[in-house]
């Protein structure tokens, strides 16, 4: 029988990375500049590279079900989804027997981008902002296709920046020939990465309805809050709904993937896409309690979209994904 629920071990581990987060990188820093320097590497010292890596390969020996906990709260904080790579890299190399490239993964010595198939030709590669940044040096990736998982090394001069919605991650195209590391066929790795994405847009999701909330309960309109109005507190309660649905499905994937569930491919693309299209909901309908100004760069729903929009799109076109689902195994 399958747990629905996290246990409180699991919370617990959950809460601690939450305090670390809201210490070193709340959303303010995108404005003012207040995170607090050496994070990252706190970060990784507790362990947060090798949480369902086996512990005679070096990780905590946990599984997918706290790293996608632990993937929630890096969402609400808005941390990288180059993240996803870093916590994938030691698994591929782990499972390629490069050993000591996954000791030097698990102490955080080199870094790792996220990439995806651009097109034939070229990889698009997803870094972070401040220090999870790559593109200013050679340094590995974890591209995710189909059926397999990479880790492929990218000089810096091969990187071709690109655009983005969200300024405050970098995006880069690189040559499709970039060498490769090491390899793992199969989708197991594939579907981890839909989970951990889903689990931190559960995270983004849940952050957008807090705020949301908050303002609506501030915000004084004709003499009251306007979350004491319908077209407000409905849609306020529509949002917590989505964030529920979300995340229950999110621990229901998880544990179909833990468990090896004939359906686990299913409900891992299903829980990625529902949050994603159900967070691009919820941030709009932030901007708009907002009155607009959540598109200012002082209010920090504007963050939140735009993120979103960048998660949804990874690991392909979400406008896809139904009718994949439609041809997917599903255990009633």
């Amino acid at each position: 029988m399958m747990m629905a629920l996290p246990t409180e071990d699991q919370l617990a581990i959950a809460r601690s990375v939450a305090t670390f987060l809201n210490d070193h990188f709340p959303l303010e820093r995108f404005r003012a500049g207040t995170a607090k320097s050496g994070g990252w590497q706190q970060l990784v010292g507790i362990g947060i590279l090798g949480i369902s890596l086996p512990q005679a390969d070096g990780g905590l020996g946990l599984s997918l079900i706290e790293e996608a906990l632990v993937c929630r709260e890096l969402g609400r904080n808005l941390l990288s989804p180059a993240l996803i790579g870093r916590m994938l890299a030691p698994h591929v190399a782990s499972r390629a027997g490069c050993v000591n490239l996954r000791d030097s993964l698990l102490r955080g010595n080199r870094c790792v981008g996220l990439a995806m198939p651009l097109s034939a030709a070229e990889l698009l590669v997803i870094d972070g902002e401040e220090e999870l940044s790559v593109l200013v040096a050679s340094g590995l990736s974890v591209l995710v296709e189909p059926e397999r998982v990479r880790l492929v090394e990218i000089p810096a001069d091969a990187l071709r920046c690109l655009p983005c919605i969200d300024e405050t991650i970098q995006l880069a195209a690189a040559d499709v020939r970039s060498d490769v590391v090491a390899s793992v066929e199969g989708d197991d790795l594939v579907l981890a990465a839909h989970l951990l994405a889903a689990a931190m847009l559960c995270g983004m999701l849940e952050a957008t309805r807090d705020m949301t909330a908050d303002y609506a309960r501030e915000r004084i309109q004709f003499g009251r809050p306007i979350g004491a109005f319908q077209a407000i507190k409905h849609r306020c309660a529509d949002v917590a709904l989505a964030a529920e649905l979300c995340w229950a499905q999110m621990m229901h994937a998880a544990n179909a993937f833990v468990t090896g569930a004939e359906d686990m491919e299913f409900h891992a693309r299903a829980a990625k896409w529902l949050a994603g299209e159900e967070g691009l909901k919820a941030a709009r309908f932030a901007i708009q309690a907002h009155g607009g100004m959540g598109f200012t760069a002082e209010v920090d729903a504007q963050l939140l979209m735009k993120r979103t929009h960048v998660m949804h799109q990874l690991f392909g076109d979400p406008r896809l994904v139904p009718e994949r689902l439609l041809n997917l195994p599903l255990l009633i």
